[in-house]
């Protein structure tokens, strides 16, 4: 009996110590993302008519620059030769530019929940950041012509309408519940 009336003291007790994640309990939809890079990405293509009338090269030198991404025998071509029209050069350079334009879209929604949710604002933080990263580090992989011969003050131009565009369809898309 002596033993049960012992003063036993409690079992130390051990807590944890974890980090809290804030998970908004709306997010947009990635669909958002997707639709606004796809229209981002239609809201660049003036800029590069633009450059092409301007530069001298032709409406068609910017896809063709884009579409000597697949076409490797484009590698080596002068200018002239890739400002001409072709049905293969318009086909893969449109391809590659929409496919980029949506990949950076959905990326942008992918991130969006993880920043404070303003997609205009952070679309001209995220969105150059998104296309230099791909330019600068895949472009002299897989396009070292286009790398050489894009004009950057256009290209700049051009991100800025996809950034804007962007981030003014995230903006009006309807949120949905986070799951």
């Amino acid at each position: 009996m002596l033993d049960q009336k012992r003063d036993r003291s409690p079992e130390p007790i051990v807590t944890k110590t974890y980090k809290t994640l804030r998970v908004p309990a709306e997010v947009y939809p990635y669909s958002a993302g997707v639709y606004g890079g796809l229209l981002g990405g239609l809201g660049m293509i003036p800029f590069a008519v633009i450059y092409g009338l301007l530069s001298g090269n032709g409406i068609w030198y910017p896809v063709n620059l884009i579409a000597a991404t697949i076409i490797r025998t484009w590698q080596q071509a002068s200018p002239a030769e890739l400002a001409q029209f072709s049905i293969p050069g318009l086909f893969f350079g449109l391809l590659i530019h929409f496919a980029m334009s949506m990949g950076l879209g959905l990326t942008f929604a992918v991130l969006l929940p993880g920043l404070d949710a303003r997609p205009l604002l952070w679309s001209f933080i995220v969105g150059p950041i998104l296309w230099g990263g791909a330019v600068f580090a895949g472009l002299p992989l897989f396009n070292p012509v286009m790398a050489r011969l894009v004009d950057w003050p256009s290209f700049a131009l051009a991100n800025f309408a996809y950034s804007l565009i962007l981030g003014l369809w995230v903006a009006r898309t309807p949120k949905i519940p986070a799951e």
